[in-house]
């Protein structure tokens, strides 16, 4: 600003201060000395917020070339998840989700209800009629193997009408991780079976259900005694989205099944108030 006040800096002169040789640069030097002196005076009112002018169009300069590469990122990102996009999108209309038109079907809408374990495994047992011929007891024995999240478990031991739904329903996972890899997704159906089913409380939370004592269930699993409790209270959240789905289908059985499961699960220390906060 002092600097403006005074006027412009003097022009360094092409030949003694530049040292140029050539007529054609030493002309053009001059021509722009020239056209420089010839700029009139900022008026003493606008010295001062010169600054500030140029620190907004700074920022502004800034701010359009940030935007500039996250429109270029965000295209780029787009183009890179397309084909994998539309492959997903075949995939759902190949099993029921959409249809030609893309429009969501009610299999569709029961899919979006679940939002505890793997949506499309879900889905699947539920429109299998898996549920069906089993008592709510092993219906959300179940149901647990969509919840329970840890790898290493002790084997289960299954039996009956339970052992045949569990088996149901791996069969119905690895339809559904062939079809994703048929369409060209990089699955492997074995290990989508592994990753969406773990039944290793699904005894547990069977004799849970029927009213066995927490210190006797933990007996039979090498599981912590905190997974458990943890799997069964997200359990009784499945119980809730599958009662929600059973409401769209309009499945009133289901519905009232997946009531008497929730029941069924739902008591004594598992879901007692903590030492902690009962008092609050």
């Amino acid at each position: 600003e002092r600097v403006l006040s005074n006027g412009p800096p003097a022009a360094l002169h092409p030949v003694k201060d530049l040292k140029l040789q050539d007529l054609a640069a030493v002309e053009a030097c001059h021509e722009h000395a020239r056209l420089v002196a010839a700029v009139p005076a900022l008026p003493s009112s606008v010295a001062p917020r010169l600054r500030a002018w140029h620190a907004l169009l700074d920022a502004r300069r800034a701010l359009s070339k940030r935007v500039e590469e996250l429109e270029h990122g965000l295209s780029d990102a787009n183009l890179q998840q397309m084909p994998d996009f539309e492959t997903r999108v075949e995939v759902l209309q190949s099993m029921g989700y959409l249809d030609e038109d893309r429009t969501v079907t009610l299999k569709g809408r029961v899919a979006c209800e679940i939002a505890t374990g793997d949506e499309l495994v879900g889905t699947e047992i539920i429109f299998a009629g898996v549920l069906t011929n089993i008592s709510p007891e092993e219906a959300v024995a179940l149901l647990a193997a969509l919840v329970f999240q840890e790898k290493n478990s002790s084997p289960p031991e299954l039996h009956g009408s339970l052992l045949e739904a569990c088996e149901n329903a791996k069969q119905l996972a690895f339809a559904a991780g062939e079809e994703q890899l048929r369409r060209g997704l990089p699955v492997a159906p074995d290990e989508f079976v592994t990753a969406t089913l773990r039944f290793g409380l699904t005894e547990v939370v069977h004799e849970w259900a029927k009213g066995t004592k927490f210190g006797d269930i933990c007996q039979i699993t090498d599981v912590q005694e905190g997974s458990i409790v943890r799997t069964i209270v997200r359990l009784d959240e499945m119980c809730r989205d599958v009662r929600n789905a059973a409401r769209i289908m309009g499945d009133s059985a289901l519905y009232e099944k997946m009531e008497s499961a929730s029941t069924a699960i739902k008591r004594d220390i598992i879901f007692s108030a903590s030492l902690y906060v009962s008092g609050a």
